[in-house]
């Protein structure tokens, strides 16, 4: 049983209690002040915590990331930064003794690649193992501790002058010995090694990888492995679907994982699978027709049972599955966890996650597993990064809904009431899309347009429509062929509800949401005249464009369950920009110069049919950004514009 906001104790004083009138609502530039933990790592022997911390300093313009340390078995200790001339710091990864830390950064004055450096976990000077030419992407170390594994891209960096189409660059897996720092290719340059794991004994690397390069290539990755010395790769799986998080039974033999249909590279939920390294055994799915979506899992020692972490509905389970009988032992039922990643303790008897709840900014926490009598983890706060910002500004409350939609089925939703009241009546609402469409709305804080939405007034909706993680597989694949069917008939079941519960005002009722989302809000207004107000952000309009010019070319094949050439009738049926003339909802389009998933274009062609219609429109593209807005200004700059659409039409 989690113990959350009603627990939430630093130093005897209770973190996520409210005073009312004494915080602020967020506005404009208020979450510039977040500061945001992540990558938690614990130690061998369970007694410290690596974690990492993305901040704005200063005036800079972009976050810095650097590596702080916690003492577990201190009450009293405070988390303090590791590291000295380091400007960005990312990947802390513990050596098998504890010793060390190796880490992926960028030294003070330097502005090249992330490199690989290794620091005593006391502190100290930190010093670098080798220079790649492209840096490093992701790194671990071997169980016995002899060497590292890191990835790397191959080949030079695409020019601009002239921009030469082709496939992109692999991503290759290197080990080395820190001791020697020279070092040494393990796979082919013409493979990209995605994810990699380090079977028990140190002698082979379990792999998830294609022989296409970019992100194109992740879509058809296959399982192998290759031997810790390098040459060729011996595929294990014949999968149809991608593959993520691969952990070695103890006994070197086996090799469990997580499989699904994803929309983003290396971030999913699904089924979880074990197969056999002799390539004999067939693959077994161990949780088929499972109501939840396995996020992570981890061998407990011994080898009979796999700790796991999933979504279910519109929060977090952990349990143990015991892999001869299939039973699952339920630990916590509603915990949040940020990133969808746990690090436990190699006795098993610790957790460490980064939580966050509705009154409560992201943290990191501990959690110590009870298997005797009543299982179940005690969970509690470790840390307290934000007090500040906690201390000065106020979290709306969100409440779970769960109604039920087309054919059906039932959708999980969060309703935020405004933080404050601005108009008389029933609220106006903001419909929320997460974007994905792999992915899910959590029942945490809800940072993002949430909080800026709810403080200016208005009432948020959130729904987990169909193609969300949270509901097992079948509910998951459900969008895969149908984006803009029945996902959106999810969205406009839910509106009818709120609306039937007389919880809204139906007269005035906006839709937004980013990538996935911003699809999906171009495509409501084509499709209803409902929503009073659109917010568009990093959206796709048009279907064949998005498959000429984004580096994801094989994504609309997959997600539309067609292919351009053959059916372009499914790519045009689908496109928003096909119905551009019925819309007349005033539409705000925000969008990365540079974004390569989804290209600028869809913004300037969406801008430009809406224009000549003669609907209220404003677009803003943000030079540099790509398909997340980074920078501090723009950030703001998103943000007020939001507030003043929503204030001139909903």
């Amino acid at each position: 049983m989690a113990m959350q906001d009603s627990s939430a104790m630093i130093a005897g004083m209770r973190t996520d209690a409210v005073v009312p009138g004494t915080r602020i609502p967020i506005g404009p530039g208020a979450l510039s002040h977040l500061r945001m933990p992540s990558d938690v790592h614990i130690n061998p022997d369970g007694t410290r915590v690596a974690f990492v911390i993305s901040e704005f300093v200063g005036e800079e313009e972009q976050r810095r990331s650097q590596i702080w340390m916690l003492a577990l078995n201190d009450v009293q200790a405070r988390p303090v930064p590791l590291l000295r001339d380091i400007k960005q710091a990312n990947n802390p990864r513990w050596s098998p003794d504890g010793r060390w830390l190796a880490f992926a950064g960028v030294a003070e004055g330097e502005r090249e690649k992330s490199q690989l450096y290794l620091v005593d976990a006391q502190g100290g000077t930190p010093r670098r193992v080798c220079t790649m030419p492209n840096g490093i992407l992701d790194l671990e170390w071997s169980p016995d501790g002899s060497c590292l594994a890191f990835t790397s891209f191959e080949g030079e960096e695409q020019k601009h002058d002239p921009l030469v189409l082709n496939l992109g660059r692999h991503r290759r897996l290197w080990t080395i010995y820190p001791q020697i720092s020279i070092p040494q290719p393990i796979t082919s340059p013409e493979l990209s090694v995605w994810e990699f794991s380090w079977s028990p004994d140190s002698n082979q690397l379990a792999l998830y990888y294609s022989t296409l390069p970019d992100e194109n290539g992740w879509y058809g990755g296959q399982v192998g492995v290759v031997t810790a010395n390098g040459g060729a790769v011996r595929q294990l799986t014949l999968l149809d679907r991608q593959a993520s998080n691969l952990v070695w039974h103890p006994d070197g033999k086996r090799l469990a994982y997580v499989s699904g249909d994803w929309s983003d590279r290396c971030h999913g939920a699904g089924d979880l699978f074990l197969l056999s390294m002799d390539g004999i055994s067939e693959v077994r799915n161990l949780t088929p027709g499972a109501e939840y979506s396995v996020h992570w899992c981890q061998w407990l020692a011994g080898g009979e049972e796999l700790f796991f972490l999933a979504v279910k509905d519109l929060t977090y389970i952990q349990g143990i599955y015991a892999v001869q009988s299939g039973q699952v032992t339920i630990l916590e039922e509603d915990f949040s966890v940020q990133g969808g990643r746990l690090s436990l303790s190699s006795d098993g008897a610790t957790c460490i996650a980064i939580h966050s709840s509705q009154q409560a900014t992201p943290d990191v926490w501990a959690g110590k597993v009870q298997r005797e009598e009543q299982a179940h983890i005690a969970w509690w706060r470790l840390t307290q990064v934000n007090a500040v910002f906690e201390a000065t500004y106020a979290l709306a409350k969100s409440e779970r809904l769960s109604y039920s939609s087309v054919d059906g089925w039932r959708i999980d939703a969060l309703f935020t009431h405004p933080l404050v009241r601005k108009f008389e009546g029933d609220p106006p609402l903001m419909v929320l899309v997460h974007g994905g469409p792999s992915g899910m709305w959590l029942d945490d804080a809800s940072l993002f347009w949430t909080q800026l939405f709810a403080s200016a007034g208005y009432a948020v909706f959130r729904p987990n429509v169909r193609g969300s993680w949270g509901r097992g597989v079948n509910f998951a694949d459900a969008v895969v062929g149908d984006m803009g069917g029945k996902d959106f008939q999810d969205i406009m079941y839910g509106v009818e509800y709120l609306i039937t519960e007389g919880m809204i005002d139906p007269s005035r009722i906006g839709v937004a949401g980013w990538s996935y989302g911003g699809f999906m809000t171009a495509w409501a207004v084509t499709q209803t005249n409902r929503f009073r107000v659109a917010i568009m952000g990093a959206g796709i309009t048009d279907w064949h464009s998005f498959h000429a010019e984004s580096k994801l070319s094989d994504w609309d094949r997959h997600f539309l369950g067609a292919d351009m050439l053959d059916q372009p009738e499914v790519y045009r049926e689908r496109s928003p920009l096909t119905y551009a003339g019925k819309i007349t909802t005033p539409t705000l389009i925000l969008h990365g110069e540079k974004d390569t998933v989804c290209p600028v274009s869809q913004a300037h062609a969406f801008y430009r049919a809406l224009m000549d219609g003669g609907v209220p429109v404003e677009a803003a593209i943000y030079p540099g950004e790509g398909h997340g807005v980074r920078s501090r200004s723009h950030t703001r700059d998103i943000e007020e514009r939001i507030v003043r659409w929503l204030e001139t039409y909903l």
